[in-house]
């Protein structure tokens, strides 16, 4: 984004900022201080308003008295988002056909811009989106339905600013960068329906737990009593843009470039992985094995990147994480393989319910393990790699990192 003599630059886009009364910014998630700042230093003098929501334990920079800052829950959504959405209801709702909204969209958003439609109460959204989380449903799924119980997502957003343009920057916490999954698709089409909301919770055992207002809301949906969220080629998009600014990709380059550095041979073997963290642990385990024997198509590879986001089965009352769990279900496979390391980490710098972002493991994780009798098997049935990583000494801590691009899995093997 770049200011050239009163025009707005965005990727192929150009806005004459002269002809608009104002810009309103919103910035939403776990970049959304950074993002902000970034804005404002970019428009300049030019007449800004805004809203910027961050979650909760970051420290908001102090901006002019024209932006409105917010905490809000992460990852489990507060009453504080609520109050915050509904300013942003408003906000978005009184702008006119001579104003931009900029939408500064970053991982989190989700969660930290809570909206619940009418009748449906916060802590029923709490519960149905934990039960989700806690079953095998994917990123797609989960949205599904946090899209159809929502006054801002799946496109809502778009709605109520029907007069103005509206330009997205979106870094993407995503696997494949689907905008209706980001952020729930804010400023997106949503091609989706109340009836495919109902599969999902049905698919995975959940509607006989659904809380009974979101039921109701959901059949209202399905017979047409309350409208859809916007389907494509609806044409209150033609007046949006949504431009990814950053993804995993992103960060999985950047990771190629360091072990280069390093002169170690590093290939990306994907940046959109989705399947449950235990099968990638023994896939990454087994791909090390498959190095260490010459394997024609990949002895001359030192170092492997996946890029994603795994999902993970909770049956156990333990903490831990996709990253972690990932990690622990590799520690078996490469017991005994010197030089082989496998390290799992969300870019985030939080895997689940723990305040670490993955875990490391080697060919010497097992025996160690052993020797404190920690049995890798045990941890994984109560979904305790949070504890077992702990107690070992392996996990990997780097904070809050005030960004998320989706997790980063390294397998680097030394021969």
């Amino acid at each position: 984004m770049r200011l050239i003599r009163k025009q707005l630059v965005v990727d192929h886009i150009r806005i004459n900022l002269s002809d608009l009364r104002s810009v309103f910014v919103l910035a939403v998630g776990k970049a959304s201080a950074s993002m902000m700042r970034a804005a404002l230093q970019c428009l300049g003098d030019i007449p800004i308003r805004g809203i910027l929501i961050a979650p909760s334990g970051q420290e908001l920079p102090t901006f002019n008295d024209r932006i409105e800052s917010f905490l809000s829950g992460h990852p489990i959504p507060t009453q504080a988002g609520v109050r915050a959405s509904h300013r942003v209801v408003e906000a978005v709702s009184g702008l006119r056909e001579d104003d931009l909204l900029l939408c500064l969209i970053s991982g989190g958003a989700s969660a930290t811009l809570p909206a619940p439609v009418e009748g449906i109460t916060l802590q029923d959204k709490i519960m149905i989106t934990n039960q989700l989380v806690r079953s095998e449903a994917n990123i797609h799924e989960i949205n599904t339905v946090r899209r159809h119980i929502s006054r801002l997502k799946g496109g809502r957003l778009v709605e109520l600013c029907r007069g103005s343009r509206i330009i997205s920057l979106i870094i993407s916490d995503v696997p494949g960068n689907y905008l209706p999954d980001i952020g729930s698709g804010l400023t997106a089409e949503d091609p989706t329906s109340y009836h495919d909301a109902i599969q999902v919770l049905r698919h995975h055992h959940l509607w006989q737990h659904t809380p009974s207002r979101v039921k109701e809301h959901l059949h209202k949906g399905v017979r047409g009593v309350i409208s859809e969220t916007p389907k494509p080629g609806s044409p209150s998009f033609q007046r949006v843009d949504n431009i990814i600014i950053a993804d995993n990709r992103t960060a999985c380059t950047a990771a190629q470039g360091a072990l280069r550095k390093r002169n170690l041979r590093t290939n990306i073997l994907t940046t959109s992985v989705e399947m449950q963290a235990r099968d990638l642990g023994q896939l990454l385990a087994s791909v090390a094995n498959a190095t260490r024997l010459n394997v024609p198509t990949l002895k001359h590879s030192r170092a492997m990147i996946v890029g994603g986001e795994c999902v993970v089965r909770v049956t156990g009352k333990g903490k831990g994480g996709r990253n972690q769990e990932a990690a622990l279900s590799a520690v078996e496979g490469i017991r005994g393989l010197d030089g082989t390391v496998i390290a799992t980490m969300g870019t985030d710098g939080i895997d689940g319910n723990t305040n670490v972002a993955g875990a490391i493991v080697d060919g010497n994780t097992a025996s160690r393990a052993s020797r404190r009798r920690l049995d890798p098997s045990d941890y994984l049935t109560r979904n305790n790699s949070g504890s077992f990583f702990r107690l070992l000494g392996d996990c990997l801590v780097t904070g809050p990192t005030g960004t998320n691009v989706a997790d980063i899995y390294l397998l680097i093997s030394l021969q």
